[in-house]
């Protein structure tokens, strides 16, 4: 990760003092090892493997057997998602759907080389490195280790060092106010557990985008055709929760956090919409937080 990282973000548990290096190390002009230092709450975040992980605490200290279903569903999600990164990566289809979906996001996003994009929910880097190519700066984001680690030596190879990778909860975002240019998060919402939290977590990526941003986003269709051969809400292989949404559904969903421009329907598995922010942030006083 790069030293100036800092400067965009904030500690997940609400703290509005600024954020601190502690005892880092370097490696090729990046940091690679130490931690990040939250002088409000007295948190320390580690860096390992130049990956900044800035998880909030009932993700680092809980438990599977919680009796809060969405911690519960979470961490299941994380060590699925952990023991899944090798099989994930020779998912055929994935690359076929690709070769539909990735123009499509890109279009939605009009990404411009001096912008600084978001990836929420960036996986193994299907398409991190996509984004990379086409924009200053990237910021992706996801709360499985082993999937950073694997988009993180992916884009060694490819050479590509404009991209910071970091641990976290979407529904708790990191990263400061209105810092990103655009932001992105494909097949990440269907697997959010519970309508609060989902309404959090695109709350939250609404937050950190500028003003007049757009934002491209994908998700579980619940069409017809899904409906014969599907189920609406379940889980997938691992304990990974699921669900598919309705056009309307998603209309609204989305409609909570920002202003949704076009819906496409056309690639069938999933929806695909492009939003907007048009207005500024502003907490709400003592407002709670989902997680």
């Amino acid at each position: 990760m790069r030293e100036e990282l800092i400067d965009m973000l904030c500690c997940p548990e609400g703290c509005e003092e600024e954020l601190r290096y502690h005892d880092v190390t370097f490696a090729d002009g990046e940091i690679v090892t130490g931690e990040i230092h939250c002088p409000s709450c007295g948190r320390y975040y580690p860096i390992r493997e130049g990956i900044a992980q800035l998880m909030p605490s009932d993700l680092t200290e809980g438990d599977e057997r919680t009796e809060d279903r969405v911690v519960s569903a979470k961490l299941s999600e994380m060590s699925a998602r952990d023991d899944q990164v090798e099989a994930y990566d020779k998912m055929w289809y994935l690359s076929l759907y690709g070769l539909a979906e990735i123009p499509m996001t890109l279009s939605m996003l009009s990404v411009a080389s001096d912008h600084t994009l978001l990836e929420g929910g960036c996986g193994t880097g299907r398409m991190t490195h996509i984004f990379a190519h086409r924009c200053h700066r990237v910021v992706s984001v996801d709360f499985s280790w082993e999937s950073l680690r694997v988009n993180r030596e992916k884009l060694k190879r490819k050479g590509v060092r404009n991209v910071d990778l970091l641990q976290a909860d979407l529904c708790r975002l990191p990263i400061k106010t209105e810092s990103v240019d655009r932001v992105v998060s494909c097949g990440v919402l269907e697997h959010i557990p519970t309508h609060a939290t989902r309404v959090n977590a695109l709350k939250g990526m609404s937050r950190v985008l500028r003003v007049g941003g757009n934002t491209a986003i994908s998700a579980y269709n619940h069409s017809l055709l899904m409906r014969l051969i599907g189920e609406r809400e379940g889980e997938h292989a691992g304990g990974i929760y699921f669900i598919r949404f309705t056009r309307k559904e998603l209309h609204d969903l989305l409609s909570e956090a920002f202003s949704v421009e076009h819906i496409s329907s056309s690639l069938v598995y999933y929806h695909h919409a492009r939003c907007r922010k048009i207005k500024s942030y502003v907490p709400m006083e003592k407002e709670a937080i989902v997680i």
